[in-house]
C-alpha cells in the first residue's frame, strides 16, 4: 500500500485534509522532486525545508525521497497539526513547528542549515516580498536554493477570487475590475477572514514584473532558473490537466503577466555560489 493510499483509506482525517495533503504530497512526489533532481538540487541525504508548509504534503514527498532533514513552518495551527497526524501515520520524518517566520526569530539550529527551502504559493501572500526572501536566505546554508512558485497577479485567478466562493468569484480577471465594482464582489462573499484575504491580495499584487524588480533590488540573490506555466502542474492532481508551459517567446511580453497562471523560480544567493 502506497502512502497516499494509507491516508485516503485511513478513518483518522477528514475528507478535506486528506484532499489538500493528497494533491501536495502527489506534486512534490510527480513534479517537485523530479524537476530538482533535474537541475541538480535535491539528492538524498539533502536538507530541505519548507516556508509555508499547510498540511506539509510537498514537504513529506522530499522527505519519502529522502531528505536527510525535513522541516516546515507555517502560521496555521490547524495545518500544522494536520501536518503531524498524516506523517506519523505514514511514518515520516517531519519537524513541522507553527512559526511566523517574518515577524518571529529563526531559530538557531535553522540558520544556514538548508540545502533547499521550498516556498510554494506563499509569498504572493505577503506584505514585503524583499524582506520574506531576506528571511529564506538566512535558511539557506553555502550552496543552497530556494524555489519560490505564485501565481502572478495580473493572471486570470491571481487576485485568489475563488476564495469568495461565489459565482462572480469563479471568473477569470474578476480580481481586475474598477475599485467599487470589486469592492462590491469582494461583499458579496459570507466568508469575513476570504473576504479580507482577497482585497489584501489587491494591494500587494505581486506581478513577476514585481516579483523580479524585488530581486534585482535584493542584489544578492540571482535566479537560477525560470519557468512559466499556461496550466500549473497542480492542476494535474486537482483537475486531471496536464501541465503547459507557456512559450518562452512570450515571457517578456505583456501577455506573460496575464496567461501565466504559475511562475517557478529558482533563486540562489550570489555569494553563496558553490
Amino acid at each position: 500500500m502506497t502512502i497516499v493510499e494509507r491516508v485516503e483509506r485511513s478513518p483518522d482525517f477528514a475528507p478535506h485534509e486528506r484532499y489538500y495533503w493528497r494533491y501536495q504530497f502527489l506534486l512534490g512526489e510527480q513534479v517537485l522532486v523530479p524537476l530538482m533532481r533535474s537541475w541538480g538540487l535535491f539528492a538524498p541525504g539533502i536538507r530541505v525545508f519548507e516556508f509555508g508548509c499547510g498540511e506539509a504534503g510537498v514537504l513529506g514527498a522530499f522527505a519519502h525521497a529522502g531528505a536527510s532533514w525535513a522541516v516546515g513552518a507555517d502560521i496555521s495551527d490547524y495545518r500544522i497539526d494536520v501536518g503531524r497526524r498524516v506523517a506519523a501515520a505514514c511514518g515520516l520524518s517531519l519537524e513541522l513547528e507553527r512559526r511566523d517566520l517574518l515577524s518571529e526569530p529563526i531559530p538557531p539550529a535553522w540558520r544556514a542549515g538548508f540545502d533547499l527551502v521550498l516556498m510554494r504559493d506563499v509569498i504572493e501572500h505577503l506584505d514585503d516580498t524583499e524582506h520574506a526572501l531576506a528571511v529564506v536566505e538566512m535558511l539557506l546554508a553555502r550552496g543552497g536554493a530556494m524555489l519560490v512558485t505564485f501565481p502572478p497577479y495580473l493572471s486570470p485567478f491571481g487576485g485568489h477570487q475563488h476564495l469568495l466562493q461565489t459565482r462572480l468569484g469563479s471568473l477569470p480577471w474578476v480580481h481586475l475590475v474598477p475599485p467599487r465594482l470589486f469592492a462590491w464582489i469582494v461583499r458579496q462573499s459570507k466568508r469575513p477572514a476570504d473576504q479580507e484575504e482577497v482585497r489584501r491580495l489587491r494591494e500587494i499584487a505581486l506581478t513577476i514584473g514585481k516579483f523580479e524588480r524585488a530581486l534585482a533590488r535584493s542584489s544578492s540573490i540571482e535566479i537560477v532558473h525560470k519557468q512559466l506555466y499556461l496550466l500549473r502542474p497542480v492542476f494535474r492532481f486537482k483537475f486531471g490537466l496536464p501541465s503547459l508551459k507557456l512559450p518562452r517567446v512570450l515571457w517578456r511580453t505583456p501577455l506573460a503577466e496575464l496567461l501565466a497562471l504559475e511562475a517557478l523560480y529558482v533563486l540562489r544567493p550570489v555569494a553563496q555560489r558553490v
